[in-house]
């Protein structure tokens, strides 16, 4: 049985079955909500949200200004007498092949939050995932060697036809190289997981050991 400690004892315990790699209800877990907290900060996992989606940003992008972009000061024709519109140069903003007005520079778009603040988010992720029933437990997930038609199947066998997220305590080469090419399934260790990761995906796959050291972990802080 799964439990936080002492401090939750006498409320109420959520019953989450447990599968195995043939989706067969093999048992039950019983598991405390409260050790994730009594609601979801929504104002918290909103700003939490923004700053790992600013965190991938690469910030690389550039297009030249007029000083930047090849080509001669010159006027290409006289002003009047051609039938054309005046034009300056053919460096000038709006010409084809000349520079690009107010365009992007490259810049940092990183942010940052409070260590205790990316805590509190990733818990509220959680707490939202158990109340609406999209978190499953399968028993245990072991390969001897890579092989995705087998965690492909796993999946199917729980029958998480759309995205999910797959937790695993520790990290296990065989299961990362097994999941990596798989395009509706992310795999991420429980030390690296986080309320982006929880809530890209519409379910999330807890293996009993991981869940087992959520509690744990959550129970400490």
């Amino acid at each position: 049985m799964v439990r936080a400690g002492p401090v939750w004892e006498g409320l109420d315990l959520m019953k989450l079955p447990v599968f195995d790699r043939l989706g067969q209800a093999t048992g039950e877990i019983d598991f405390d909500e409260a050790c994730l907290g009594k609601f979801v900060n929504y104002k918290l996992l909103h700003a939490a949200i923004l700053m790992y989606g600013a965190n991938l940003r690469q910030g690389t992008v550039k297009t030249k200004n007029i000083r930047e972009v090849t080509g001669k000061s010159a006027k290409p024709f006289k002003q009047k007498g051609t039938g054309r519109a005046r034009m300056g140069r053919v460096r000038r903003f709006g010409s084809r092949g000349g520079a690009t007005a107010f365009g992007p520079r490259p810049r940092d778009y990183r942010q940052d939050m409070p260590k205790h603040a990316r805590r509190l988010a990733l818990k509220s992720a959680l707490l939202g995932k158990f109340r609406d029933n999209e978190v499953l437990v399968l028993g245990e997930l072991s390969l001897a060697a890579p092989k995705t038609r087998e965690i492909a199947g796993i999946l199917k066998n729980l029958k998480v036809d759309s995205g999910c997220l797959l937790v695993i305590p520790r990290y296990d080469e065989n299961i990362l190289k097994s999941c990596r090419n798989l395009s509706r399934a992310d795999l991420s260790v429980l030390s690296d997981l986080n309320a982006y990761n929880v809530l890209r995906r519409n379910r999330l796959v807890f293996t009993r050991d991981a869940l087992e050291a959520l509690v744990r972990e959550v129970s400490k802080s």
